[in-house]
């Protein structure tokens, strides 16, 4: 399952105004258009709380190489949906690998190097409500593409805001 990314996240605040200003169709948008498309078990143009975890288990799972039921900041960064080839392409490396460490940070929530099955359940569902802007407990490829906290992190990365 290499081919999916780091699509979960917290609440990256510092971004968000970057994100804001972004009206374009930016780097990496048209890649989360499609990981939206495949979080839904039944397509319908939203993603409820369950479909949502239920993606985030399956990307857990890939992104724990050795089977340790804990992600480690080098699985972590090794494991890349393409955005990685985006940020190489824009010249946005150093930008994409502060995301990273961000990211990373926020969901490692007892902050001892290792992100937990359980910390990152609770970052998925803290991520969900975070991005649900609508508060209607679906999320809508909108939201997920503006809302949901990898998005706005690595786009804000690859676009150099």
């Amino acid at each position: 399952m290499k081919t999916l990314a780091a699509i979960c996240a917290s609440n990256l605040l510092l971004v968000a105004p970057a994100i804001a200003d972004m009206e374009e169709i930016g780097p990496g948008q048209e890649l989360a258009k499609l990981v939206f498309g495949s979080i839904e078990a039944r397509p319908n143009g939203l993603a409820d709380m369950g479909e949502f975890t239920a993606f985030g288990n399956d990307i857990f799972v890939s992104m724990d190489a050795d089977g340790s039921n804990t992600i480690t900041f080098d699985e972590f960064t090794d494991w890349d949906f393409g955005f990685t080839f985006i940020a190489e392409d824009e010249t946005q490396q150093r930008a994409y690998e502060t995301a990273q460490m961000i990211l990373f940070a926020f969901w490692d929530r007892d902050g001892d190097g290792d992100i937990d099955s359980s910390e990152y359940h609770k970052s998925m569902i803290a991520d969900f409500r975070s991005a649900d802007i609508n508060g209607d407990a679906f999320l809508s490829e909108e939201e997920f593409l503006t809302g949901y906290i990898v998005n706005r992190a690595y786009r804000a990365a690859l676009a150099g805001k």
